[in-house]
């Protein structure tokens, strides 16, 4: 495992894995669409340990266990985790990302 970067988690997403009873950070790269439309990669980052563990890159801080999909491609010096409010609540989202894009 070659870490190129840092990661940062700021206190708001670790207060919320607290309160949730959370020791666990997993970031997961997914592809949606295809067939007549573009497909394109989205992140998602829960407080749930994945089931299978072999395509994470697994790290320690912060007293949380980081799993960082192997299909993540950061391009910033620093992989940062952000807690975001929205209108139902808040996620938490990963700044230092690049996620493609290919049309139809």
């Amino acid at each position: 495992m070659n870490q190129s970067y840092k990661i940062k988690i700021d206190q708001s997403v670790l207060d919320q894995a607290h309160k949730k009873d959370k020791n666990v950070l997993t970031l997961s790269i997914s592809t949606t669409g295809g067939g007549c439309c573009p497909t394109f990669e989205t992140a998602e980052v829960n407080l749930i340990k994945p089931d299978d563990t072999e395509p994470y890159d697994i790290f320690e801080q912060d007293n949380m266990t980081i799993y960082i999909s192997k299909r993540a491609r950061v391009i910033a010096k620093t992989l940062h985790f952000k807690l975001k409010k929205n209108l139902i609540g808040v996620t938490i989202q990963a700044e230092g990302l690049s996620l493609k894009k290919r049309d139809a």
